[in-house]
Parts: C-alpha cells; structure tokens; sequence
C-alpha cells in the first residue's frame, strides 16, 4: 500500500477543503422579498442590531443586542450587512489636522452575510466572515432583496439616526429596476454634531487649548470615527476630551470662550475652521473649533478601497455660547444599493447638516455621508448628493459663525449616457453680522468652508463576473508534479484568485483569450487536493467555480506476478496475471532480449513460444505516471513432452503440465532420452 509523505517535509499540507470565506458573491441578490412600491414618506426598510462581542476573522455567528428599524427584523435565509462605523485605532491626538487614510482600516469596513439561523441575541451564518469587527462598534443591517422597487412621488426611504451603535445606512438590491419617484435619504442621519450645553457663566476668556473643560472653558466636539471616548450624547456634564477646539479626527472641534464658532465635520473633504472668538470682549482671536479631518479611501488609480469603505459624515462641533449657542450639524449617513436599471427623477442625499445658529457661536455644519450606486445598465435620476452642511450663523456682530461641513463620498457606476447628476461638495461657513469682519473683510469672520472631493464615477454598468472554468489538472486525476499548474479560462482581461485547499494560492489576469495560469510556490503533499477559482472585478466576485480535486503521487507502485508458470512449462501459449501495489495502473512488458517493453494487459498470454528458456520482465505504471523503477523478472522454460510415450502419469503423479518441479525435472530427463534413441535409430 502506498505511504503518503507527511506535509512536514518540504511541502504544503494545506489540508481539507474549509468553507469559503463571505465574499461579494451577491450581486443584485436572489430578489425573494419580491416587487415593492413605497407610497409613504419616512419608510424604513432596514433592521439594525449592535454587535455586542468582539468577531475575529472565520467567525460563523454574530451575538447581537436589540433589533430596531423596520418592523421584520431577522429571518433565516436574510442577507445582512455587517459594518464597523467607529472605534479607531490609535486614536489620533486631539486637534491634530493630518488626513486619516481608512482603505486598510477595520473602520469603514463591511462585508455580506447570509444567516443560517435567527435566535434573539444571536446571528448564525451559512458562511464565515472575511475580517474581524469591533464590538459596540459594529452593526448588522439587514438588507432587502427585491424584484422591482418603486418609491413614489409621495414616498421616501430614510433610516433612524445613528445612535452610537445601530442606524443612519440604507440598503438594498433589486435584480430589476428602481424606480425613484421620490427621495432615498439620508441626511443628517451619520455622526451626531455637538450639543450646545450652555457655559452660564460670562467670565471665561482667553481659551485656546484643544482639550478644554466643559462647558465653561469649551463647548463639544462632533463625534466621528475616533468613537465614543471623544464624544459625549449625554444631555448634561462633561467628560475629559470631549470639549475643546481639537478635532476628535473627522469629527469636529468645538468652539472655546468667549463666543468663537464650532467647527465643521470631516469625511471626503477636511471641515472648515468655526469664526473668531467675541471681538468686543475677547479680542477677536482665531480659536474656533478645529474642522474634523479628511478621511481618505486611497489612491483611486492604485486600490480598490473605495469601492470598499463607508463612512458617515463627521459632526460639526457645537459654538460657545453663555446662554445660548448653535449645536453642531450631524453628519450625513450611508446610502447603499445595486440594482439592474435607475429610473425616476427622484433624489438620493446623503449630506451633512447645517450648524445650528445663534446670537452667539454658530455651531459647525456636518459632513456629508456616502452614496454608493452600482447599475448593471443605464441610470436616469436626479440629484445624487453628499454635501456638506452650512456653517450655522451667528446673530451677532463679530461674533464666530461656524465651519462648513466637508463633502462626503461618492460611488456610482453606470453605462454611460445617464442623467444623474453628482454632487460632493463642501459648504460655506457661517456668517456674523459685520460684512466687512477681519480678517478677510467679509461676513464669515474666520470661519472658512469644508473641503470637496470628487465623487467616484465608474463610466460602465456593474458587472457580476461569471465564474471561471478550471481545466487542469483535470477533476479526477493523477499528477506526480509536486507543482502542477493551474490553468482555465474566465472573462477576458479579469483579475482571477485561485484557491487550494481553501487557501489563496494566487491572483493573476487573464489575457485577451480569457486564459489564466497559476504556479504553487511550494510543493504540494502527496494526496488528493482540490482547486477552486473566482472571477473578481472591482470588489465584487463571481461564485465558485466547479470545484476540482486531484491527486498528488510521486511514489512509484511495486510490481507483482499473480500467476503465471514459476519454472517449467508444456504449454507454448504462457498466460500471465500481473499485479500491482496499487490501483488503476498500466503495465509494460518485455520478452526474452525484445527491444522494447512494450503495453500489455493485466491477464496476458505470450503466445506461440518456443522450447527452451524465457525471460519476461514487468512494470507497472500508475495513474499520476510513476513507473517501478526495479521490473519484476520471471523466468522460466518452455518443455514439450511426449504425452503418447510418458501416458497419463509417471509413478502416479500427475502429467498434466503443472508446474511440479520434481516431476519437471524428471520429464525433461526422461524427454532428452528419448530423443537420443530416436536420433541412434535413425542412423
């Protein structure tokens, strides 16, 4: 029996096949919750839950706290979205205006899953997640799958607001058309601005720390992707770090004494700066709260993390006031979905919103959210908006206006010829009463708008890749290349991941024929093995291929004669039976001094022989083409008696021509006598 080699030894014992991770492999979805028109304004479509334990990458369930949102919450068999809205880190230090690159963050980052079974604080998946989520950071949204989805001209879809750990994201795919009478918004719905909490007490002057003690010395800060720690929701108090004129990263400084403007929130474009402090009773001086930072998805031309990454809009921070005071705007939330066609003139907005106003600081506008729109064919529609929120004003003269909100991100793609129009802007900032304000003589008295970015448009329809064809090593067979290549065919000019034994073992494109080709890079152990492949265009993957197993044998088989004549034979037509150490082999063999060895088949007669010594030599050959490097060799001698002079037996043994040596011997002497007399008689 064959000994397989153990994997230690050089080679690659990846084992057995384990589940493929969660990837994109959706696509528009299996449309099972059917055709629906929205009619109502205000619908919310999505079911939301906190994730209230950590999840490590391969993990297969998720425990969950209280579910909220539409009415159906989980079911066997829904698809869900998992997403990390928060909860960075290190966290950057406070006021600190260095752009923040999520593409390789756990923030931003989400993946589908299917669930397997619903239970109340636990969610089990039919596959394993892809990358690991934070807890009370996390949420899991439940995602529609429709037919054909209609909102009319009196409807709109929206979300409840985020919280702190569920809300603010619309989702959805629809394998027909969207028809969008109406708006999908929403705006506002992202990270929470800061609250004015009034400082009630006109004494403090000369703030300027990006940490200040609230709400005397500052007022807060917006909440954004540095998460809870820098951000206080309660409506009274205050916690260290979150007041003072820093930046908590996207999210937004808020302003400090004596009357100067919140900043405005961050996310595809940095917020604007809040307006001075109170000219008349402070100086004028220029500590308005910081703008929440840029948060970048990498370099478009390189990487793919835009199509991968989300983020709400960051907070605008809140102005100073000492009786009152603008709050700072929220940010925009998250509008995702994918659908076969965009028709309708309707809107989809996710912008930030304006700072509040106030007869002392204006609070910071939030930042605009992020859209992502993906169309198989053509897209007709009307605004597709991620602003910025305007700086909130001050009903004042030299008071500080707040920062504008920062634009958001935006993804569409579509055949071209469409009519939607994209919008990522970032807004102005507030103004004060006195047009001709230091330090630029006009109204907005220090306080500057929210950067823009533009919106990623990818001018051809969404594509769902087909899988790809696996052809070699063909499914069932035998190799003895410890490095056999993968070849098959896809989709001309498309990325292909080859995956053996559940574990990646290369990407490569293939050309303009739709062929592709991927070497291990370490042996593989003997064995059998079994190759899947996918098709992936920009970020999303076809399903599986056919998966495709075959065996690894470098161990060559022994060779055996089951029967066949041992030393003597009568018999001029010799049948042989050979055997093998294992399976499915082929034989070769070779007779007397042939040339050649030559095929045969396992039960063979060697036909016609004449008297006198033979030789035959046998190999087998297995499936994967390992030969038995040492033949097994059979001799033996061919001897014709005369059965009319030797009659039915010698001595009562048997003449029947099996092979009894002793008695063999003694025909063949007797044989040889005979034909001595025979020769004297005829001389």
């Amino acid at each position: 029996m064959k000994q397989w080699l153990p994997a230690a030894v050089c080679a690659l014992g990846l084992g057995s096949t384990t589940a493929m991770a969660g990837a994109d492999t959706v696509g528009l979805g299996n449309g099972h919750n059917g055709p629906v028109t929205v009619s109502t304004f205000g619908t919310v479509i999505n079911s939301y839950a906190p994730v209230t334990a950590a999840l490590a990458a391969q993990a297969t369930s998720i425990q969950i706290g209280t579910c909220r949102g539409a009415p159906a919450c989980f079911a066997e068999g829904d698809l869900v979205l998992v997403y990390q809205a928060t909860g960075l880190q290190p966290v950057p230090a406070s006021g600190s205006q260095t752009p923040i690159d999520v593409s390789n963050n756990a923030v931003g980052q989400w993946e589908f899953a299917r669930l397997a079974s619903v239970e109340t604080d636990r969610l089990t998946l039919t596959e394993p997640l892809i990358h690991a989520y934070a807890a009370n950071n996390t949420q899991v949204i439940r995602v529609p799958e429709y037919t054909r989805f209609t909102i009319q001209n009196t409807g709109s879809i929206t979300a409840p607001a985020w919280d702190g750990t569920t809300g603010g994201f619309i989702a959805f795919l629809a394998n027909d058309a969207v028809n969008n009478g109406g708006v999908i918004d929403t705006s506002g719905l992202g990270f929470r601005g800061g609250k004015f909490i009034a400082a009630g007490d006109d004494t403090a002057r000369g703030c300027s720390d990006v940490d200040e003690a609230g709400p005397l010395s500052g007022a807060r800060k917006g909440e954004g992707i540095a998460g809870a720690s820098r951000y206080n929701a309660e409506p009274t108090g205050s916690t260290p770090g979150s007041t003072g004129r820093g930046n908590a990263a996207n999210g937004a400084g808020g302003a400090v004494c004596f009357k100067s403007g919140g900043g405005g929130g961050g996310n595809g474009g940095a917020g604007g700066q809040g307006g001075r402090s109170d000219y008349s009773f402070d100086n004028g001086r220029d500590v308005g709260g910081r703008g929440g930072v840029e948060l970048s998805y990498g370099d478009r031309a390189t990487s793919d993390a835009f199509l991968r990454r989300l983020t709400f809009g960051g907070g605008g921070g809140a102005g100073y006031g000492v009786t009152e005071g603008g709050s700072g705007g929220a940010g925009g939330g998250i509008v995702f979905f994918r659908a076969l066609q965009l028709a309708g003139s309707g809107s989809i907005n996710a912008s930030g919103r304006l700072g509040g106003a106030s007869a002392e600081g204006g609070g910071g506008g939030g930042a605009g959210g992020s859209i992502y729109v993906r169309i198989v064919r053509a897209a007709a529609c009307g605004t597709i908006a991620a602003t910025g929120g305007l700086g909130g004003a001050s009903d004042a003269i030299r008071v500080g206006p707040g920062g504008g909100g920062g634009a958001g991100h935006v993804l569409f793609q579509a055949d071209p010829g469409g009519t939607c129009g994209l919008v990522a802007t970032g807004s102005a900032p507030g103004g004060q009463k006195d047009a001709s304000a230091p330090p630029n003589n006009d109204a907005t008295y220090g306080a500057t708008p929210g950067g823009t970015t533009p919106a990623a448009e990818l001018k051809y329809g969404f594509i769902i890749p087909a899988p790809p064809v696996v052809t070699t090593p063909a499914n069932g067979s035998f190799t003895n290349n410890v490095r056999p290549p993968i070849t098959g065919t896809a989709r001309p000019n498309t990325p292909v991941i080859v995956y053996l034994d559940g574990q990646e073992v290369g990407r490569v494109t293939t050309n303009a024929a739709g062929e592709y080709s991927v070497t291990p890079t370490q042996d593989l152990a003997e064995g059998a093995h079994t190759v899947i492949a996918i098709a992936a265009i920009d970020a999303v993957q076809s399903l599986n291929s056919v998966p495709d197993t075959f065996t690894v044998d470098i161990t060559p088989p022994d060779t055996d004669v089951a029967s066949g004549p041992e030393r003597f034979t009568r018999a001029r037509d010799v049948k042989f039976e050979f055997s093998a150490s294992e399976e499915g082999v082929k034989y070769l063999c070779k007779l007397d001094d042939a040339a050649d060895f030559t095929p045969c088949d396992p039960t063979y007669t060697f036909a016609n022989l004449s008297e006198g010594p033979h030789k035959v030599e046998v190999y087998a050959v297995d499936r994967a083409g390992n030969r038995d490097e040492t033949p097994y060799v059979r001799e033996f001698q061919v001897t014709v008696a005369d059965l009319s002079l030797l009659g039915d037996g010698i001595g009562g043994c048997s003449a029947s021509g099996q092979d009894a040596s002793l008695i063999a011997l003694g025909l063949g002497a007797l044989v040889a006598g005979l034909r001595r007399r025979r020769q004297s008689q005829t001389h």
